[in-house]
């Protein structure tokens, strides 16, 4: 049990999650079982919520974060260190939340539908490690993306990796309608299911994965989208947020990161992400996974093709200015697309796609998968 310091930390934290969690639209019920199964002392839970039956409270999860033991003396080490240290820090596979749900997400996997945010879709991170740079934008006709990293010390996610980790939040936010995503064993499951290589060392999956989290959760996402309303008029939605509101990663003394490891997406992503969420198939994913072109490309034709009620072109100068990270030549874009367009037409040969000298030119197509009934597609 939690000391009375803890306690006091853990009670301030129980406000905070019940503030975001009423605000989602949670009920009283729902709200207690959450904070349960995110691994806060059931006793502090039923206190906050006295009026509810013993039957709202679920079972603790089975692995405790590692202050039961020893309490919360070791404290994070500086994100600085950690980025450089290593091994580093093995976050996919030393967090556990409970044997349930790893199950439910590898049930989930297993059904072959993942989910991608639809604006990281249209506009996605850099394909490589943009160093430096503190922002990041993107534009694809009437939207546009900025990301940036809230440290620079930090970074801004990028490549396969950061592709990956928002595919997961997301379908983990779909699948369980909370924003809070457990990073333990559901994360290590994906990535078997997708059968990327769990390695460590510093060249290792395991420190591109952790470094790439981080980069995550210190990323801000800024949306900005022209709209139209029925009568013609024009206007401009802006969408801001943090990628994630607060996020807890539990070191022990071996600096590899405990159990009960977690991120609550802000409510403005989590919102939109439950709104805006395209279905993908997970065995598509698991082939294209070495290339984040591959996984773009295939990502976008999905969610265009879902949509498109006659034949369209998407010209070259366009498809360079959403996809085309770095290429200064649109001749070796051009090129680079194509190879990339082959490998994605080999897992969807339904799309009905047709390379042209002006661009592509699409055709409407059979779904690759089909619309999920909780997950509404714009």
């Amino acid at each position: 049990m939690p000391d009375a310091e803890n306690r006091v930390e853990y009670s301030a934290q129980i406000e905070k999650a019940c503030h975001l969690y009423a605000e989602l639209g949670f009920s009283t019920s729902r709200i207690a079982a959450q904070l349960v199964r995110s691994g806060y002392p059931l006793d502090l839970v039923r206190a906050r919520f006295p009026d509810l039956p013993p039957s709202a409270f679920p079972d603790p999860p089975v692995c405790r974060p590692r202050d039961r033991a020893r309490g919360v003396a070791s404290q994070p080490a500086p994100i600085r260190e950690l980025l450089a240290r290593a091994p580093v820090a093995p976050i996919i596979e030393s967090i556990a939340p409970t044997t349930e749900l790893a199950t439910e997400a590898s049930a989930a996997l297993s059904a072959g539908i993942s989910f991608q945010y639809v604006p990281l879709i249209q506009c996605s991170f850099p394909h490589a490690d943009p160093h430096e740079m503190a922002a990041f934008t993107r534009r694809n006709g009437w939207l546009e993306l900025t990301l940036s990293a809230t440290r620079r010390d930090v970074g801004l996610p990028y490549g396969v990796p950061a592709r990956l980790l928002t595919i997961y939040c997301a379908s983990e936010a779909i699948r369980t309608r909370s924003p809070e995503i457990y990073l333990g064993r559901t994360v290590h499951e994906f990535l078997r299911c997708l059968d990327v290589p769990i390695t460590r060392g510093e060249r290792g999956s395991l420190r591109s994965y952790a470094n790439q989290l981080l980069r995550l959760i210190h990323c801000a996402v800024s949306i900005d989208e022209n709209i139209r309303d029925v009568s013609g008029r024009t206007g401009l939605h802006i969408r801001q947020a943090l990628f994630a509101e607060e996020a807890r990663l539990w070191w022990d003394e071996t600096e590899l990161v405990g159990q009960g490891s977690s991120l609550v997406l802000s409510s403005v992503l989590f919102q939109s992400m439950l709104e805006r969420s395209a279905p993908l198939s997970t065995a598509a994913i698991r082939r294209l996974r070495k290339s984040p072109m591959d996984l773009d490309v295939y990502a976008w034709l999905v969610h265009r093709l879902f949509h498109l009620s006659r034949p369209n072109t998407v010209t070259w100068a366009q498809l360079s200015g959403q996809f085309g990270h770095g290429y200064a030549e649109p001749r070796k874009f051009r090129h680079f697309f194509l190879d990339s367009l082959q490998r994605v037409l080999a897992v969807y040969p339904e799309a009905r796609v047709k390379p042209a000298e002006v661009g592509l030119i699409l055709a409407p197509s059979r779904p690759h998968v089909p619309r999920h009934p909780h997950a509404p597609v714009r």
